[in-house]
Order: structure tokens, then sequence, then C-alpha cells
């Protein structure tokens, strides 16, 4: 068992782990780090995301940060899997499907809901 402090991160965006990767190159033995993503994919440029719908660039264009780069710094990361509850008398966050992680400190790097504005048509599926 480590005697390090507990990180988790909510949220596997270029936010979340632009801020992660400065904890890391600031301190880069103090946490034992757990990160979680909603999107069943590694970090990726979101900004970059048309042209692969488009077909114009591949996916693994777009990654920022592969497997390799979580593992290699020992980061657990469960993408696919929203975080549910924030119970923060016991320090513990949970997670769909019944996944938990005990933090010391907690990033909350969710991102934003884009405005949809309200014209003909606007509610429909798709």
């Amino acid at each position: 068992m480590s005697n390090r402090e507990k990180l988790v991160v909510v949220g596997n965006g270029m936010a979340g782990i632009a801020c992660l990767e400065n904890v890391l190159r600031l301190a880069p033995d103090r946490y034992d780090v757990t990160v979680f993503g909603a999107e069943r994919y590694p970090n990726y440029n979101r900004i970059l995301l048309s042209p692969v719908l488009a077909g114009d660039m591949d996916w693994d264009d777009i990654i920022l940060n592969p497997h390799s780069w979580y593992e290699e710094r020992g980061i657990q990361l469960h993408m696919g899997t929203q975080i549910t509850e924030i119970d923060r008398e016991n320090r513990v966050l949970r997670g769909a499907g019944g996944v938990e992680a005990a933090y010391d400190k907690a990033i909350i790097a969710t991102g934003s809901k884009a405005f949809i504005i309200p014209l003909p048509g606007h509610d429909k599926e798709g």
C-alpha cells in the first residue's frame, strides 16, 4: 500500500489531462492517480474530431495521450465511466457500474454542455 496521496481526476479531456500533466511535472511522486472519463477513448484533441468524422484524418492522429502514457505513469484509467456521486464526507467518488475511488484531492474537469439555439427543429433527435 502506497503512502502517497490519492488524486482523482474526473474528466479525461484536454483540460483535465493538461492539469494532471502539470501536477505530475511539479510533483511526480506525490500522488497515486486515478482518472475517470465518460468517453470510451483515451485523451484526444477534440478540436480535430471533425476531420476524423469527415474521413480526412485517422482516430490515432488525434490521440494526445495513448494508453501507454497512463500505464507508464501508473495512472489507473477508467474510460466509459461517468461519476454519479461525490461522497465528500468519506472522500469517495462513485461511478456508474459501481466503481469507487477514494481521494485526498480531486480535480473536476468535466467540460461544458453546448448551448442549443431554440430554433424550430432544435428538439429533433440527432
